[in-house]
């Protein structure tokens, strides 16, 4: 399922968030949104959820505004992981895996099979099968986050959006959870994350959109968008390329700028 946006300009507080941001994200590909803090990411993504109100432009799914769509048949089609979310109530992690089923449920209606398979298999995904009777409110952040992430993975909706998936993650489960997003597009699904680490940007996305101030200073591959040039105007920090596995991939070494240690 392709998602566009279209001229979006979001206001928050009076204030501008998004200018005219206009991008096109396809089936089979993994974006990175990438950018400094207060750029503009997160606003991009929960409007690309349908959950920020444009001020003006358009967000599409298939050429359908997304506004188009009652609640429950968004979240059938766009699945979300917001950036920051703490537990109210201390349900158990496959209860909380299972809410993720509800745009594919009736009202009042049992879990079916399909249910359960589907939450089983997120659980294994993300490493989380052995949580499954432990109560949320006892987990730890990176346990945490992998139980909200199997829970927007039980969805199965066309479209994935997670806002900084990595929060709290070990080096191990960071890699395992990109692994899963890279198997995700490449089944069809449109995968759209937000990242910080430049690095793991640069070796698992097949896209990167740069924002800064709200506007998209680059789109594209990681190597015409992960420029020394752009990452100093954007991060406000100076970079240096270090060639690894014959030069097929790169690392970043970053460092602030003169004066600014």
């Amino acid at each position: 399922m392709r998602l566009e946006a279209e001229n979006i300009i979001v206001e928050l507080g009076g204030r501008e968030v998004l200018q005219d941001v206009s991008a096109s994200f396809q089936p089979g590909a993994l974006t990175g949104v990438i950018g400094a803090n207060g750029a503009g990411k997160t606003t991009l993504l929960r409007a690309l959820a349908g959950l920020a109100p444009v001020k003006s432009g358009r967000i599409s799914l298939d050429g359908e505004p997304i506004d188009a769509f009652d609640r429950r048949e968004a979240a059938r089609r766009v699945g979300y992981l917001a950036q920051k979310q703490e537990p109210a109530f201390p349900f158990r992690v496959d209860e909380t895996v299972m809410m993720g089923r509800y745009p594919h449920q009736g009202r009042l209606s049992p879990e079916t099979e399909a249910d359960r398979a589907a939450v089983a298999a997120a659980l294994r995904d993300v490493d989380a099968a052995d949580l499954s009777d432990r109560a949320i409110n006892e987990l730890s952040g990176g346990e945490l986050q992998r139980v909200l992430i199997a829970r927007t993975l039980a969805a199965q909706t066309p479209v994935l959006l997670l806002d900084e998936p990595f929060a709290n993650l070990d080096v191990r489960h960071c890699l395992d959870i990109l692994a899963i997003l890279r198997a995700q597009a490449s089944e069809g699904r449109t995968v759209v994350a937000s990242l910080h680490d430049l690095n793991l940007a640069g070796r698992f996305c097949d896209e990167l959109l740069l924002l800064h101030q709200g506007e998209i200073l680059a789109q594209g591959e990681a190597g015409s968008v992960l420029t020394l040039r752009l990452i100093e105007r954007a991060f406000g920090v100076h970079a240096e390329i270090l060639p690894v596995n014959g030069g097929e991939e790169r690392h970043f070494i970053l460092r602030a700028m003169e004066g600014e240690e």
